[in-house]
């Protein structure tokens, strides 16, 4: 059968409650910065780099602050090589979102390491629900 069309996840895949949507109380505009092109998907979980205050997705291995869980994008957004670029987050909570949704680096790929990044959200007030 021939493939008819395909989909990408949206925000309502990723976000299912948050404190006052309507002023963007858990939301925030923040500075990104990647050493290479990438492109983030909605549900892409970033850290925050300790020195200079900016973000990029969070990596286990890292050693600059961006390891540990600080925001997750809201909006599909490409991002150009070592450019500041604003990009559209949930810095905290109260929020809930599905786990499922959720972008992890492929360095997360034991249980304990991703429990870790739940536990960092968690701490922001961002609950990761086991939902669809």
């Amino acid at each position: 059968m021939p493939l008819i069309a395909t989909d990408t996840y949206r925000l309502s895949h990723l976000l299912k409650q948050e404190l006052f949507p309507e002023h963007g109380f858990c939301r925030e505009v923040v500075t990104v910065n990647e050493a290479a092109a990438k492109t983030y998907a909605v549900g892409t979980v970033l850290g925050k780099v300790t020195a200079n205050g900016k973000y990029k997705i969070a990596v286990q291995s890292a050693v600059d602050g961006s390891q540990t869980a600080a925001a997750i994008v809201m909006q599909d957004q490409s991002i150009p090589i070592t450019t500041d670029t604003k990009v559209l987050v949930l810095a905290r909570g109260p929020a809930i979102v599905s786990k499922s949704a959720l972008v992890l680096d492929a360095t997360y790929d034991l249980q304990a390491e991703k429990d870790v990044v739940y536990a960092s959200l968690t701490a922001a007030g961002i609950i990761v629900a086991d939902t669809i």
